[in-house]
């Protein structure tokens, strides 16, 4: 029983630290997409980290690519956005 007890410690501790290094090199990635990518500065990187953990923990760059573009004209905002293509009701 106690070596049973011995293995399970080890092999959470295992998975663990695997966990922590992936979350880790997660979170390396992000800051150096906000930087290279993004050129955001400390407090732009924070509020762009917090958004991100707030939908899931998703990726900075998934986010970015998935749901954030910019536009220069008026007409072009209107071809790209459709205010009544999705509605969500957020009391739910």
């Amino acid at each position: 029983m106690a070596s049973l007890v011995l293995f399970l410690t080890q092999s959470t501790q295992i998975v663990i630290n695997k966990m922590k290094t992936s979350l880790l090199k997660s979170l390396q990635n992000d800051i150096a997409y906000c930087i290279d990518y993004l050129e955001l500065n400390d407090t732009q990187i924070g509020e762009m980290l917090r958004a991100c953990e707030q939908l899931g923990g998703i990726s900075v760059e998934y986010f970015c690519e998935e749901f954030i573009f910019q536009c220069d004209t008026e007409d072009e905002l209107d071809r790209l956005h459709d205010d009544n293509y999705l509605k969500i009701d957020w009391k739910l």
